[in-house]
């Protein structure tokens, strides 16, 4: 289970400056045997899917202590969306790798997480705090592809971890709020 660990917390530190990194590589930044992630994951795609179980859980788990069912919908969805991304940050080559998967089964995925980003955006549509003439589909779709972008501006070195999140934060209020055209 140590070796285990350890090639998947490599996997994530080398996925995020390589999304394209072989197998090869991130055994050796492991300090692992090609044979010995072989033997724990498989191939690729297996080592790619233990670590998105992986990024959700411990997204689910930061999300969920982050009280998204506590306060105003806006003071939740400033705590979620912070949580989100100190978690997202060390999984963010996922953002980029996981192109791989299709779009049904990356939504299953990564339910556990999303549902309760959902379940606030909701209750600020009830409140009135969000726009409540929007899907909150399309809202939490519009969340999720801000959150994705932030990281990959990251990834990119186009921003710091701190300006990304901050343009998270307000880019998301922005979408949520009620705008009368």
């Amino acid at each position: 289970m140590r070796n285990a660990n350890r090639i998947l917390d490599a996997t994530a530190e080398t996925i995020a400056a390589e999304p394209g990194a072989s197998l090869e590589q991130i055994a050796r930044a492991a300090g692992v045997s090609r044979a010995t992630l072989y033997a724990h994951f498989g191939d690729r795609d297996g080592l790619l899917d233990a670590l998105t179980e992986r990024s959700v859980a411990e997204m689910t788990a930061a999300i969920a202590a982050a009280r998204p069912d506590q306060g105003g919908a806006d003071d939740a969805i400033d705590r979620v969306l912070r949580a989100a991304w100190s978690t997202i940050g060390r999984y963010r080559g996922l953002v980029i790798v996981n192109r791989r998967l299709d779009p049904p089964e990356l939504r299953a995925r990564t339910a556990p997480a999303t549902s309760l980003v959902r379940a606030v955006i909701e209750r600020g549509q009830a409140s009135r705090e969000f726009d409540p003439d929007l899907s909150p589909e399309w809202l939490l779709l519009v969340v999720l592809d801000l959150i994705h972008s932030a990281s990959r501006q990251v990834t990119a070195d186009a921003l710091t971890a701190e300006q990304a999140e901050r343009a998270l934060l307000r880019s998301a209020h922005a979408a949520l709020r009620s705008h009368r055209l």
